[in-house]
């Protein structure tokens, strides 16, 4: 009875510390959740070791021990819910990197993309203005080309030097000067860098045109337009050379003579007429202290040159220039309309024509033609 007693007691003892240990690591792991399997490992522990301590306790004991179950039961679970919370944090934390990854290669390949863009813009922006370039350079090859076979927008005027009258036989590049009295030698000069081909003149004066036209009133006769029109002078220039560093001024012949004007100041109107278009001139010609001055104005060929005419003096005649800036203020219509008569003029009327050739010495000669 007495070894019964001391059996019981001894395994109450060992159940008590049994108990207290599962149940002091469970309530330590409660505080500080341990991983996944420590809890289940002292759970079945407990568990095997209870059937040994069930019909030697009392009912304390044994409330206890089922307490301690379930203690290291919640461990257990509490174990495995934050695990499952450390895994479900990692894979939203790894897809996070995933998708911060995948973002930035991306944003990476749009950056690069676009950069790709813009360089194939730059590019292809550089490789249109280099053929634009070409194209321009081409173009403006084939336009001076062109020019120099029309002309472009070279023109040619013509000038008159006053002579005092000689007593004896005077020559210009084969022109003979009339003897005893004064007279104008009338040139032709050449402006711009083209050439000028098969270029026509016809100097129209007014008061000679008016004396033809009196002289036809006291003697009618014939077709009284062909009168007026042959107190015109016609000029033809197969080739005139252009501006050029060798000749600067152009080229510049003599191409025959003029009666002197009885008065002060003349007026002319030179119709001009080429391959590159149509252009007039107007001299204007004065006598100051007895020397005679010239101022003349150019318009045309081209538009441009129609809306800012050329002027040149050869002297300092301030109203001579005031008269030539005043010569082609008209609109555009008008100008035009000016250009049409003259073209009408050029293919109506024939008079006798002067082609300028050249000698072997280098010098101009007017003959009529044929």
């Amino acid at each position: 009875m007495a070894n019964s007693e001391s059996n019981l007691r001894l395994w109450g003892r060992l159940s008590w510390a049994a108990v207290s240990f599962f149940l002091a690591v469970g309530v330590c792991w409660l505080l500080r959740v341990p991983s996944v399997g420590k809890g289940g490992l002292f759970l079945a522990m407990a568990a095997i070791l209870l059937p040994l301590f069930w019909e030697r306790i009392g009912t304390a004991g044994k409330m206890l021990w089922i307490g301690t179950l379930f203690v290291l039961l919640a461990v257990e679970y509490r174990a495995i819910d934050k695990d499952q919370r450390e895994k479900a944090e990692a894979q939203k934390n790894e897809l996070e990197a995933i998708g911060n990854g995948f973002t930035n290669v991306l944003a990476n390949q749009q950056t690069e993309f676009s950069s790709l863009i813009e360089q194939g813009r730059r590019q292809f922006a550089e490789m249109v203005k280099k053929e634009n370039t070409q194209f321009t350079a081409t173009m403006n090859g084939v336009a001076d080309s062109i020019s120099i076979q029309t002309g472009g927008d070279s023109f040619a005027f013509i000038s008159f030097t006053a002579q005092a009258a000689q007593s004896f036989e005077m020559h210009w590049n084969n022109f003979t000067a009339p003897r005893g009295q004064p007279y104008f030698v009338v040139s032709v000069t050449s402006h711009g860098k083209y050439p000028l081909r098969s270029t026509h003149a016809i100097i129209m004066d007014d008061e000679r045109r008016l004396a033809a036209m009196q002289e036809y009133n006291e003697h009618p006769s014939g077709d009284w337009m062909q009168k007026i029109h042959s107190a015109d002078t016609e000029y033809q220039f197969p080739y005139l050379r252009p501006q050029s560093p060798e000749a600067p001024s152009g080229q510049v012949d003599v191409i025959g003579m003029y009666p002197m004007a009885e008065g002060d100041s003349k007026r002319l109107t030179i119709n001009f007429a080429a391959l590159n278009g149509y252009w007039n001139e107007a001299l204007h010609l004065g006598r100051v202290n007895g020397i005679w001055h010239q101022c003349l104005s150019v318009v045309g060929p081209t538009v441009e040159q129609a809306n800012h005419p050329f002027v040149w003096c050869d002297s300092i005649w301030p109203e001579g220039k005031n008269l030539a800036l005043k010569d082609w203020i008209a609109t555009p219509s008008i100008q035009k309309e000016q250009a049409r008569e003259a073209s009408n003029w050029y293919q109506a009327i024939k008079l006798p024509t002067y082609t300028i050739t050249k000698l072997p010495i280098g010098v101009a000669h007017a003959h009529p033609l044929g």
